[in-house]
């Protein structure tokens, strides 16, 4: 992942007072903009009744006479921004930025005003994107109700937890939150991307209507598989008794239904080893970091993508940093693995860093990957960082055709081991690995298969192969029955 320089002094900002309006009470219902009555005679009732309706016109006359209503709270602390957001009103919150309103930290995400958000997130530190907010919740919390797909990155960039350790009464999470989003294709990959990240698919939610619920309710084939396969409860009951496979059936969402019926046949997510050993067989064991801000956490873990010098300075002054954890859920040995950097991974994995099966694949360790498969046949179904399939890592190491064989022996399957479509023949095609492509048609990969792991519109691999250059590559595929973009 890209790491810009207004990003970067994310991770170097300490907190501020300015910015914190609306940062420290919460909002009533989600997803409604009831406010609690205010007096006739104060001039903010017209204002927020205005607001809430959608009277541009009055909202202009309001604003013409009393520019101050442009930073008025309710008794709620919701600005006439906020209340315009909750009740779906884009038009009447564009007349307020026209007319100097700038939204505030928690608001900028909500609305993908990215500059402003870095901005504000790089000033005031964590601990405010994580703050309560008078709109309903946190950043990642906004972001989600904004349905912004895989541009959740910049509120994980400044350290947002996808699992806000407190919510108002009635708040859903933001997972729950994402599924709401009008546009099903942006709603999805909001939810893939939290998901992926380390969000709870069994949240607590109001009324019992957890993530699959919404997402069996909207049909979306890619994120019911997706949650079950990362454990989320088939059998939840909302508030009305009702589990996701009643509202798919009622919905007449016949492919999610059938997904519902066999839950067991979609492969659970394989966890137990992602930090259980070192290179060296032995038992790892993490070393409290306490005293160790999350930012710099973050950092460090940001610098395995790619800077090894900058790395090797950090972990110098700090060995313990080897530890560290960012709000994805990913170390820096995993930032390595996924970035192909075999190069960092090895140094990391000397200073002490978990030995995972991505890694292992990665480094081309044959002999541990088939020892590890043969103890536990289901390991094959471990992911990296950001819900990597296993099968990914033989592309990401340079195209290793003897892993990909291994694994593919062993269990693992082309097509489900993919992250919304985007399987290992994809990230073969992007990359121009002819051999590879030809392996992975040869052995049943799909060759038409949309994606969308780099565009939310879905690419084949013979798109992205051309998207790339790989002539060579799309001439195989094209061979091979792919249709020309």
């Amino acid at each position: 992942m890209a790491i810009t320089a207004l990003t970067r002094r994310l991770f170097l900002a300490g907190t501020g007072a300015a910015g914190l309006a609306g940062l420290t009470t919460w909002g009533g219902g989600l997803g409604c903009a009831a406010v609690r009555p205010i007096p006739a005679s104060d001039p903010r009732a017209a204002f927020f009744a205005a607001v809430q309706r959608g009277d541009l016109g009055a909202l202009s006359a309001q604003l013409s006479g009393q520019p101050s209503l442009l930073d008025a709270r309710d008794d709620d602390g919701r600005s006439g921004f906020t209340v315009a957001l909750l009740a779906d009103q884009a038009a009447a919150a564009d007349l307020l930025r026209r007319r100097g309103y700038r939204p505030d930290l928690i608001e900028s995400s909500w609305v993908g005003d990215w500059e402003r958000f870095e901005a504000l997130a790089g000033e005031l530190g964590p601990d405010a994107v994580n703050a309560a907010h008078a709109l309903g919740g946190s950043a990642m919390y906004a972001a989600a109700r904004g349905g912004h797909g895989a541009e959740l990155w910049r509120v994980f960039a400044a350290c947002a937890v996808p699992n806000p350790p407190t919510r108002p009464p009635g708040a859903p999470s933001p997972l729950r939150a994402a599924l709401d989003f009008a546009d099903l294709g942006a709603a999805e990959m909001t939810a893939a991307t939290l998901l992926s990240n380390g969000a709870d698919p069994n949240a607590p939610e109001p009324d019992g209507s957890t993530a699959l619920h919404a997402a069996a309710s909207r049909g979306s084939v890619d994120i019911v598989e997706m949650l079950i396969r990362k454990g989320a409860r088939v059998d939840a009951r909302d508030r009305h008794g009702r589990d996701p496979l009643a509202l798919a059936e009622h919905a007449g969402h016949g492919a999610v239904s059938a997904l519902l019926r066999d839950p067991g046949a979609i492969a659970r997510d394989h966890v137990a080893l992602r930090r259980a050993f070192d290179v060296d067989g032995r038992r790892y064991r993490p070393v409290a970091l306490g005293d160790v801000s999350i930012v710099d956490q973050r950092s460090f873990v940001g610098l395995g993508h790619f800077r090894f010098d900058d790395l090797r300075r950090r972990l110098d002054a700090d060995p313990r940093l080897v530890h560290a954890i960012a709000t994805t859920t990913e170390m820096a040995v995993e930032a390595a693995g996924h970035t192909g950097r075999v190069d960092i991974v090895d140094y990391l994995l000397a200073r002490g860093a978990p030995y995972s099966m991505p890694a292992a694949v990665l480094r081309g360790d044959v002999q541990q990957v088939a020892a590890l498969l043969q103890a536990a046949p289901e390991r094959v179904h471990e992911r990296g960082p950001h819900d990597f399939p296993l099968t990914w890592y033989p592309v990401l190491s340079g195209g290793s055709i003897e892993m990909a064989e291994l694994l593919l022996a062993r269990g693992a399957d082309i097509e489900s081991q993919h992250f919304m479509g985007t399987t290992a023949l994809h990230m073969a095609a992007r990359g121009g690995q002819l051999e590879m492509v030809a392996f992975l048609i040869e052995r049943g990969a799909v060759v038409d298969r949309v994606g969308r792991k780099f565009d939310a519109r879905g690419q084949t691999p013979h798109q992205l192969a051309v998207a790339r250059g790989h002539d060579d590559v799309a001439r195989l595929l094209e061979e091979r029955g792919a249709r020309p973009a």
